[in-house]
């Protein structure tokens, strides 16, 4: 019960981030959420994740869940707390006038579903001898006891599974939190590295136009001598025009980015902060690089998954059910043994030591209800072990299709750096060609774009390969440890 209120607190929480999420980027109108500082320069990615797992409401409200999941584990110790009683019997009318207070404080202890007690009773009048148990000396009667169970209830109850299944419900919220988080980090991250990427392009591509544009000025200079045709600069310009536009679109990507990013990234108060688009940090300070002594620990990693030790610990929370099933097919057989004393005047046959020992058995034919609890909770722990065996493989071929991808994605950065070298040479040597009057302005735009669209490519397969790496340390769930 205490796991299901979780889990659904848990459900709840990922619909949030995913719809609120997706909704940040249509809240730029909405400039008293973010705060707006026109200067502010773009964190670390760990300055990022810091303000997150810290400040953000999403991580918040997780901690929150831990909150709940301890206070409900103090819920089941207090079953175990001691408490004390009274009760006061009196004649108002007829023959008897008898009044009897009784007082008792019991200790409730775990073993053997046992508790200690004493008690203190005190009468005084008439009693008829139907009732002469509630008679007391004029001092009254102190007497000290144990109750304890021997058969059904011995070893375990309701009370003690409670006990330890609240305890477990805490380490599944635990367990829980570190997947919430790590995937909310994941989300985080992916964010900034998107925004980063299309801010570099904007820098490369915007070095090109910028030489290009000094280009210009030569090619006009030219065709007002006459040593060029016209064409050749209205070609060049619809080159030109066409560059422009490419960054015009990197520029409405990294924005878009920029704004999103602005959902994650978090002031103490726990504010959005705005992020200056159009400076993006020479170094982001990536943590997350990959390299065969990581790979050992991410793959070591796996065999304690958050996803598999919530499942562990459900399965431990049906086994403590099963026990508790197995104890109410047995017998109910309890013992109570108590020494009481009176003191004081009075009637002779209260006076002395009074020992006392009671057992009490019971079971019920056919136990029917018990039986079907029992098989229930054994197909329970079948179900658990297939789903346990199902998620572990699930998130082994994850891990491992992630590491083919990353495996790629550092060939792909190889050959698209080369492939962005060689067309940079390529156009350079194409100027050069048309500046001594071997070339024509079509081959000279053309090589231009593919300059362009390499040195794209190349900024893109590199942020891939972080992006890689970023899914190898999610899928591990290492990107951040929830700790209570």
């Amino acid at each position: 019960m205490v796991m299901r209120r979780l889990f659904f607190t848990a459900i709840a929480l990922a619909t949030y981030i995913d719809g609120s999420a997706s909704g940040a980027y249509s809240q730029t109108q909405n400039s008293h959420q973010v705060q707006t500082q026109s200067a502010r320069q773009a964190p670390t990615i760990e300055a990022l994740i810091n303000s997150m797992v810290n400040y953000h409401p999403y991580v918040l409200a997780i901690n929150e869940g831990n909150y709940q999941a301890a206070a409900e584990l103090e819920i089941a110790r207090s079953s175990f707390d001691p408490f004390i009683e009274q009760k006061t019997k009196s004649r108002v009318s007829g023959y008897y006038d008898g009044t009897n207070l009784t007082q008792r404080f019991t200790n409730p202890i775990e073993d053997f579903n046992g508790a200690v007690f004493g008690e203190y009773r005190i009468a005084g009048g008439d009693f008829p001898s139907y009732e002469g148990d509630y008679d007391t000396l004029s001092g009254g009667e102190a007497s000290v006891g144990i109750a304890m169970s021997l058969l059904q209830n011995r070893e375990i109850d309701k009370r003690r599974t409670e006990l330890r299944n609240a305890g477990l419900a805490t380490s599944q919220w635990q367990a829980l939190a570190t997947s919430l988080i790590n995937g909310f980090v994941y989300k985080g991250v992916s964010e900034y590295i998107a925004w980063y990427e299309s801010a570099s392009q904007i820098q490369a591509v915007t070095e090109l136009l910028d030489t290009a544009s000094e280009r210009e000025k030569a090619l006009v200079t030219r065709v007002e001598k006459g040593d060029l045709a016209s064409i050749v600069l209205t070609e060049f310009k619809a080159n030109l025009l066409q560059q422009r536009l490419t960054l015009a679109e990197l520029k409405q990507k990294r924005d878009m980015h920029a704004q999103m990013l602005s959902f994650y990234w978090r002031s103490p108060s726990g504010d959005m902060l705005a992020i200056n688009s159009e400076q993006p940090p020479s170094e982001i300070s990536w943590p997350y690089w990959v390299g065969n002594s990581q790979l050992v620990t991410l793959r070591n990693a796996l065999r304690n998954h958050p996803e598999l030790d919530v499942m562990k610990l459900e399965q431990q929370v049906v086994q403590n059910k099963v026990a508790l099933a197995d104890n109410a097919l047995l017998p109910k057989l309890d013992l109570t043994a108590s020494i009481a004393r009176d003191v004081g005047a009075g009637s002779e046959t209260l006076e002395g030591t009074e020992t006392k020992v009671g057992l009490s058995f019971s079971y019920p034919l056919g136990n029917r209800k018990a039986k079907a609890e029992r098989a229930q909770l054994q197909s329970k722990q079948r179900e658990l072990a297939h789903k346990l065996t199902s998620t572990q493989q699930a998130i082994e071929q994850r891990f491992e299709q992630a590491l083919v991808y990353w495996s790629q994605a550092k060939d792909i950065v190889a050959l698209q750096s080369e492939n962005a070298a060689l067309a940079k040479t390529l156009s350079k040597v194409e100027r050069t060609r048309f500046d001594a009057g071997d070339s024509d302005m079509f081959v000279l735009n053309a090589r231009a774009q593919n300059e362009i669209k390499a040195k794209i490519k190349e900024i893109k397969a590199k942020v891939d390969l972080l992006k890689a790496e970023l899914m190898l340390y999610k899928e591990a769930a290492m990107l951040y440890s929830f700790e209570s």
